[in-house]
């Protein structure tokens, strides 16, 4: 896969993010300082991707192995799994 079209599959993933959430967070004056830093870690890298163009036909349009991006993904489907709280213990 193509770095440009695997850039357009996280940005279609994420679009829906509801980024206005860590906004109030980042500004709440009474939220501890480690949920304000993750907060603004989660804008600023929201905020790369959606901003971030790799052109079809420039350097960084490089060829990314399916294998690893199957096992990234399958690792995050796991985390994600694991954080859902249909995956907590009654």
């Amino acid at each position: 896969m193509k770095a440009r079209d695997l850039m357009e599959e996280i940005r279609e993933n994420i679009k829906d993010y509801d980024i206005e959430i860590f906004e109030k967070k980042g500004r709440d004056v009474n939220a501890d300082q480690a949920s304000k830093h993750r907060a603004k870690f989660h804008i600023q890298n929201y905020n790369e991707i959606m901003a971030l163009n790799i052109d079809e036909e420039g350097d960084s349009n490089i060829e990314i192995d399916d294998g690893l991006i199957n096992d990234i993904k399958d690792e995050l489907f796991r985390f994600f799994e694991g954080c859902s709280p249909e995956s907590e213990e009654p």
